[in-house]
């Protein structure tokens, strides 16, 4: 197949990410004003409860997936085949996750006075089938996917505005949430025929299947690899919150848990530039093509440390505009934690990137799955010995050493498998870059004062300064990207 632009691809996915990240905010400042804290509360229980079942029904299939789907993308009958496969495999994980949901909220008494809330939201896990949103991604089909999100996203909060009226309305809210996901899956499900055929699935002249040249078993033990370290990272993640909620109560768990979603959501759109690099990666170790493996793998990293580093820094030096601006004067104890975190946002990146990625696409699943449990096992003990002490910025520092020995378990294993050279003219420019980048920050700061809203001007005014400086100091990644820019243009 053609191959597709990778900075295309990187925009959209990163347009896509964007826009998943704020939808939430927008669609919740609406809905919080009609449903009022219980009804939201309500559903998001509701929601929470449902998304565990979907998450042991997708098993390792998000990540693995893509790598799969990569490798096979050589010919229509192999991808067909690699796909039959995996889809087979979600779709057995899904019925059954079913029945085990049903079962469980309509036999559990802590459930008797939520059943129908609890089955409506069912059927985000029935729709689970046709959440192949990983197929789309080993085929680097990005375009296609941030634009059906997008149109879901915009539709289903259409129905928001027209039938979510009153505190009552949240069985008709839980249902419009599945509806969003049904929009995504079963576009998904229809738009495959241009993908797959069915033709390489070899029958007797009864109709009947003899051999379908179908090898399920050949990926259960990395799926279920996958799985089990999603469970493993989604318990140690939840115990930052169910320890600080034991030792100090809600109020502590709000100023943590909002500035956990600043950093996720910095984070989440970082690598979004990077990740449609994940299929091509892939591909490249399938075919022991190690050399444009490397290059793709350099590339990668330097975009990432380039977007990575200005957030980390913009976000430390900004916490004390950006908490009271989202949050409100309140949550001003939040301000320190949201700078410990702050961190993370690297952290994350390089583990994702020179980490996750390579690990998976090497084989080699069951590595991520040993440093998530040894993180898993930092953090515990971590968490028991700071956040008596420190409270919320104690799970912070936590959470980030817990973090950083992950990482460094991920990178042990993972760095044989490329080399990583960066040019000391790179590496100088981007230390320039920030230290005007922060200068900016602090002289406006000055001279603005301490106003929350000044932190937009800030950080537009801050953004400019970094790329300004990268582009006079002839950054080679900045420059590609502009000389990108002028070719487009030039044919528009």
């Amino acid at each position: 197949m053609e191959k597709k632009s990778l900075a295309k691809n990187s925009i959209f996915n990163m347009a896509y990410k964007g826009f998943t990240a704020l939808f939430p905010l927008i669609t919740t400042s609406y809905v919080s004003h009609v449903l009022l804290p219980a009804g939201v509360g309500r559903v998001s229980y509701a929601n929470t409860i449902a998304a565990y079942f979907v998450l042991i029904a997708s098993l390792g299939l998000p990540s693995y997936g893509v790598k799969a789907i990569a490798q096979s993308n050589v010919d229509k009958e192999q991808r067909s085949r690699t796909f039959l496969e995996l889809f087979f495999i979600n779709f057995v994980a899904t019925v059954l996750c079913t029945i085990a949901y049903y079962l469980f909220v309509n036999h559990f008494p802590h459930f008797a006075d939520r059943r129908p809330l609890f089955n409506v939201m069912g059927l985000m896990l029935i729709l689970n089938i046709f959440n192949i949103d990983w197929f789309y991604q080993g085929m680097e089909e990005y375009v296609y996917i941030s634009v059906r999100s997008f149109i879901v996203k915009i539709a289903s909060f259409g129905l928001m505005l027209l039938f979510v009226k009153d505190e009552s309305d949240y069985l008709i809210y839980a249902l419009i949430l599945c509806i969003a996901t049904a929009g995504n899956n079963l576009w998904n499900a229809w738009n495959l025929r241009k993908y797959i055929s069915l033709d390489g699935i070899r029958r007797s002249k009864h109709g009947i299947a003899v051999d379908t040249g179908l090898h399920i078993g050949r990926h259960m033990r990395p799926v279920m690899i996958l799985l089990a370290s999603s469970i493993a990272t989604d318990i140690y993640t939840m115990l930052d919150s169910v320890m600080l909620e034991y030792y100090y109560g809600e109020t502590n768990v709000g100023y943590y848990s909002n500035a956990v979603k600043i950093v996720r959501m910095t984070y989440t759109v970082v690598i979004a530039l990077v990740a449609v690099f994940y299929p091509r990666i892939s591909m490249c170790y399938k075919q022991k093509d190690y050399e444009t493996g490397n290059a793709l793998i350099n590339r990668g990293t330097q975009i990432l440390l380039l977007l990575a580093l200005p957030c980390v820094a913009g976000l430390m030096a900004t916490s004390g505009y950006v908490v009271p601006l989202l949050f409100g004067k309140a949550f001003d104890p939040a301000i320190s934690t949201l700078r410990i975190l702050s961190i993370l946002i690297l952290i994350f990146s390089i583990a994702y990137f020179l980490g996750h990625i390579i690990l998976t696409a090497t084989g080699m699943e069951k590595m991520i799955l040993r440093a998530t449990v040894t993180g898993a096992v930092v953090n515990v003990c971590a968490n028991f010995a700071l956040i008596p002490v420190l409270k919320q910025d104690g799970a912070a520092i936590a959470s980030v050493l817990s973090e950083v020995v992950v990482t460094t378990i991920l990178l042990v294993h993972a760095k044989k498998y490329y080399v990583l050279k960066f040019s000391r003219h790179y590496i100088l420019s981007l230390v320039m870059a920030l230290l005007v980048m922060l200068a900016v920050v602090f002289g406006m700061e000055r001279l603005l004062g301490k106003s929350p809203w000044m932190v937009l001007l800030i950080i537009v005014a801050a953004g400019i300064a970094y790329f300004a400086v990268l582009l006079l100091l002839h950054n080679e990644i900045v420059e590609k990207l502009v000389k990108k820019i002028k070719s487009r243009g030039k044919h528009l």
